[in-house]
């Protein structure tokens, strides 16, 4: 992603917190698979662990509820 880090962090944020919308709640996108949405969650998790601790979310975040 070529963009400054501190838009960066913005963006990596916004892409975790739609993952894990569509892994939590497989009926607000149905046309995602939720181990998809899964998927990229933990490959975004993997990729970027300092926006993860930022937004105080683990890898186990798609089993929990809010």
């Amino acid at each position: 992603m070529h963009a400054r880090p501190e838009i960066r962090e913005i963006l990596v944020a916004r892409k975790l917190r739609r993952w894990l919308l569509i892994a939590r709640n497989p009926s607000a996108y149905p046309s995602y698979p939720p181990a998809r949405a899964r998927r990229n969650y933990w490959r975004l998790c993997k990729k970027y662990p300092e926006v993860m601790a930022m937004l105080k979310l683990s890898e186990i975040s798609v089993y929990t509820s809010y």
